[in-house]
């Protein structure tokens, strides 16, 4: 009798370990400042240019570069993680910019550290699902030769003809730092972003 307590006992504790682990997991966000600066091809600032800062299922937000070719706003990236044993920050910064001075199209930049920009996406739009104006992934030389992404339930597809027919290239480079929590206990982060247009590519089917 005292040992199935003591099983009993364990599969409750067990049980109640389990609820309050599951209860941890859920969405964290951090706060970051970021500052952007854009060139032409030849070094000079973009100035007084419109920027679109946009993400899937929320208002885009309508900004313009300055004299400079530059601007600043405050910013969030949120991600899944465990309350008790997660990270403290996202793997990466996504920066999700669409110009209409320069292209019709819409950039996705990964910032998971100081440095060179690595591979970035580019679509037609900013709201289809699945990836489906998916253009392609490029960098500063060209496209980067991955013709085929995975879909949803194991799914693939190519890659769309970029709208206008040619996709501008960009040169990145990021510097990403830990700044002072904000009022509320968050992370926050400064990250500076600077892009400088390359060639365009004309678009190729695979």
């Amino acid at each position: 009798m005292l040992k199935a307590l003591f099983i009993v006992g364990g599969l409750v504790v067990t049980a109640l370990g389990s609820v309050a682990w599951i209860a941890s997991l859920g969405q964290r966000s951090v706060s970051y400042v970021l500052h952007l600066t854009v060139r032409d091809a030849q070094g000079q600032p973009l100035a007084a240019q419109p920027v679109v800062i946009w993400q899937r299922d929320y208002p885009a937000q309508q900004l313009q570069l300055d004299a400079a070719g530059q601007l600043s706003v405050l910013a969030s990236e949120s991600f899944g993680a465990s309350a008790l044993t997660g990270p403290g920050r996202p793997a990466a910064f996504a920066i999700r910019l669409h110009l209409p001075g320069v292209s019709p199209l819409y950039y996705s930049f990964d910032v998971a550290r100081t440095g060179s920009l690595g591979p970035y996406q580019v679509y037609n739009d900013s709201y289809s699902a699945n990836d489906k104006q998916w253009v392609g992934d490029f960098d500063a030389a060209g496209r980067v030769h991955r013709p085929i992404k995975p879909g949803p339930a194991g799914s693939r597809h190519a890659g769309v003809a970029p709208v206008g027919g040619k996709v501008l290239r960009w040169l990145g480079t990021a510097t990403l730092q830990r700044a002072a929590n904000t009022a509320d206990g968050r992370r926050q982060y400064t990250l500076a972003l600077e892009l400088q247009q390359q060639s365009e590519e004309l678009f190729e089917k695979y």
